[in-house]
């Protein structure tokens, strides 16, 4: 491990709190001190390497915070994971490929550029959390991985907020596409959320007016792929939590 990491990675205790420290433990101690070695070795690997290139870049006091937030608060449950006996996925997510360095170092460099730009800090957190997933689940291809990444880019977190509400409804929303205008009235924001979300394919497409409005397939597993949570009080006075209702 370079010098430079251990106070890299301290940078970001205001965001990651005590995941800093469990952190540096992983990465000081490589494959061979946390004696894994397969799909694990090779993740410690990335981590390490990815890392020490950006504990070196020209980066703010704010900048330095969230990248090294969002990579301790990664590493902490990927030990954490491992720990319990979890298994990194065995495909070629880890593996080097010709002309190319491995997914999980590209997908892993993408987590902290975005994660460094975020001044809705709270969604670094989901930025680590998808990285995660990403690294257990073989289902979750870097295709998607990568998209995954852009909206979470693109979307603000009163926007997933929103989604998330629909996710958590399922097929018992009551809402429909003619609802729009009702709900405009009441929260015309919510309102623009849905017809952001409706075009990036996260919620059902507007055929009729009595089209339900329901989360799509994807918009699920990008929900439980980032392991969304609000530590905001307002998402118990949600709008969409009245589920159809004329009285709002």
């Amino acid at each position: 491990m370079k010098d430079s990491v251990p106070d890299f990675i301290s940078n970001g205790s205001e965001i990651a709190g005590g995941a800093t420290g469990a952190a540096l433990g992983f990465l000081a101690g490589g494959p061979a001190g946390a004696a894994i070695g397969g799909a694990s070795g090779s993740l410690v690997t990335v981590l390490g390497r990815v890392i020490s290139d950006f504990s070196e870049r020209s980066l703010s006091n704010r900048e330095s915070a969230r990248v090294a937030g969002s990579a301790a608060l990664a590493i902490d449950q990927i030990q954490s994971k491992i720990s319990c006996g979890e298994q990194p996925r065995d495909d070629d997510f880890f593996r080097l490929r010709i002309g190319g360095r491995p997914k999980a170092d590209e997908l892993f460099e993408a987590m902290l550029l975005k994660s460094k730009s975020q001044y809705e800090e709270y969604k670094v957190r989901f930025y680590a959390n998808l990285f995660v997933t990403a690294c257990f689940d073989e289902r979750l291809n870097a295709a998607m991985v990568s998209w995954f990444m852009e909206v979470l880019d693109r979307l603000t977190f009163s926007q997933i907020e929103t989604l998330n509400e629909f996710v958590v409804l399922g097929s018992e929303s009551k809402w429909v596409w003619g609802h729009l205008n009702q709900i405009a009235k009441v929260d015309p924001v919510v309102a623009a959320h849905l017809e952001q979300l409706k075009s990036m394919r996260l919620l059902s497409l507007d055929h009729w007016g009595d089209t339900p409005i329901e989360a799509t397939d994807i918009a699920k597993t990008f929900i439980k792929s980032i392991q969304f949570d609000s530590p905001f009080e307002t998402a118990d006075r949600h709008i969409i939590r009245a589920n159809g209702s004329t009285d709002i």
